[in-house]
């Protein structure tokens, strides 16, 4: 029987779909293989992507996260990195150690500090760190933790290491100041960022305050003879300041003055040795934190009768 003869007749006995059914998927196992083959590849690949990615970013968390404890007992007179770790962990409360000042140096502020630490926790007040005070600074480092960052001149300055969830200690959080006494990390290491190569997150600079206070309510009372009492109100807290003359329009160069440095915004500053039945021209000032600085128009007032 010739091959042509011989699938007709399996064709008509149904089983030709039989003999071609494991032809068909030979072929497509075959090609389900290299496919699978293709997506090892691939995913080898990757892994390997992938660790050379974790082997960085391992790098970089040992970079970071080498976080800051004392090893040696401190006393007055001493100078270094650690007694800036001391200060930090001796300013998180500001009961403690409220000047906050951060300078390597352990002086006699760091020594009263280190004293009424001492008294918190029930140690002996002697002022030195010894092993007792070590343990506790320690703990509280590890309760707050902070790093040396260096910058691109090579100087080291302390950051806090700030989990999500969590708060920087409240004692690093000073009130009327430009930026922390310690700072959050928020800049990637320089070197991290081009290994990573990524753009270091940097801590944004604060706008500066250059709009002047405005002057509202200027006002003279109990005018006598040789005094007097000019008063108004700012938006801000700002310096006091009256010029005062008895010729117009005023020079504020030659004009007599008055001033208080004391930042307020209900301003009152009296005049004295006035001379009587006179009247005499006034500018009032007001100056904020910032310098910036705000005059009123030129007002007048009249002494009165001695």
């Amino acid at each position: 029987m010739n091959k042509k003869r011989l699938l007709s007749f399996l064709a008509g006995f149904g089983l030709l779909g039989l003999v071609l059914s494991p032809i068909a998927s030979a072929e497509t196992a075959t090609s389900t293989v290299a496919q699978l083959q293709e997506l090892i590849k691939q995913l080898q690949d990757q892994i390997k992507t992938l660790q050379a990615q974790m082997e960085v970013l391992k790098q970089a968390r040992q970079d970071v996260q080498e976080t800051v404890s004392l090893i040696r007992q401190l006393s007055i007179g001493m100078a270094g990195d650690d007694i800036k770790a001391l200060q930090i962990a001796l300013a998180a409360d500001f009961d403690i150690y409220p000047k906050g000042l951060i300078t390597g140096y352990f002086g006699p502020l760091t020594f009263q500090a280190v004293k009424r630490f001492q008294k918190k926790w029930g140690i002996e007040q002697v002022g030195r760190v010894g092993p007792k005070t070590l343990s506790k600074v320690n703990k509280v480092l590890d309760e707050n933790p902070i790093v040396m960052e260096e910058n691109e001149d090579g100087d080291k300055s302390p950051c806090a290491i700030v989990p999500p969830g969590h708060l920087i200690a409240p004692g690093w959080l000073r009130k009327n100041l430009i930026k922390p006494i310690v700072p959050e990390c928020q800049v990637v290491p320089p070197g991290i960022a081009k290994k990573l190569g990524i753009i270091p997150i940097l801590t944004p600079t604060p706008t500066p305050d250059v709009t002047p206070p405005i002057i509202s309510s200027v006002a003279v009372s109990n005018i006598a003879s040789t005094t007097a009492t000019v008063a108004w109100a700012t938006n801000e807290e700002a310096k006091s300041k009256v010029y005062y003359s008895t010729t117009t329009p005023l020079i504020f160069s030659t004009a007599l003055n008055i001033a208080n440095n004391s930042l307020v915004t209900s301003h009152s500053l009296g005049l004295t040795g006035l001379t009587a039945s006179t009247t005499y021209y006034y500018v009032v000032e007001s100056k904020d934190a910032s310098d910036n600085t705000a005059t009123s128009t030129e007002n007048s007032f009249e002494t009165t009768l001695e």
